[in-house]
């Protein structure tokens, strides 16, 4: 098995831990390798993969995981929804000043949410304060009833600051710099902006 082949095969087992089959594209996009690759290219590797890896109505997933296709189309159904309560809670929560930037990260920015999911946030905060904008936070959605507490015996629909940044720090410390906060990263999505500078990096 080629270099190709086995970057392939990692990023469908990293995808199956969460019950998630990938189209071309999205093989293409996470694709865990320490090179570029082509996306022609790409496909014609995937292929070579038969032993291990299955293609049905546009999907890759490991072999004999074909049920993961109508649970990722019940998942988006579900995400949509979700989608929507998110918007509602950040329209509550933006008018905090210090706010920089909203965002979901975790299995909604996936659309990979279940209906018991929470809801992950992706922050960014004006320099200096961090720590006081994620206390005020905290304390509108204890308010608001959104806010997921560590030991909620229901998550669902729960607001969890998932990822909190400052403006003048926009890296994950290095402790927690792993494939898990590199996926968190990459697959958030902007949902509310105060200012237009970070939507060429999250769309």
């Amino acid at each position: 098995m080629g270099s190709n082949e086995k970057s392939i095969l990692k990023t469908l087992l990293y995808a199956d831990i969460f019950n998630f089959p990938l189209k071309k594209n999205q093989i293409w996009k996470f694709l865990i390798s320490d090179k570029k690759v082509s996306k022609k290219s790409l496909f014609k590797n995937t292929l070579k993969l038969n032993k291990f890896v299955e293609f049905k109505n546009g999907y890759f997933f490991i072999k004999g995981k074909s049920k993961l296709i109508n649970l990722r189309k019940k998942r988006e159904k579900e995400s949509l929804k979700k989608l929507l309560k998110a918007k509602a809670i950040i329209n509550k929560i933006s008018f905090i000043p210090t706010l920089k930037l909203i965002g979901i990260s975790g299995a909604l920015s996936m659309k990979n949410s279940d209906k018991n999911d929470d809801i992950d946030l992706f922050v960014i905060s004006k320099k200096g304060f961090a720590w006081t904008t994620r206390f005020t936070l905290v304390l509108i959605l204890i308010l608001l009833r959104s806010y997921r507490h560590k030991n909620s015996q229901s998550f669902t629909d729960k607001i969890c600051l998932n990822m909190f940044l400052a403006e003048n720090y926009l890296q994950v410390p290095k402790k927690e710099q792993n494939l898990f906060s590199a996926h968190e990263v990459f697959q958030a999505k902007l949902l509310w902006e105060r200012e237009r500078t970070y939507q060429k990096f999250l769309k």
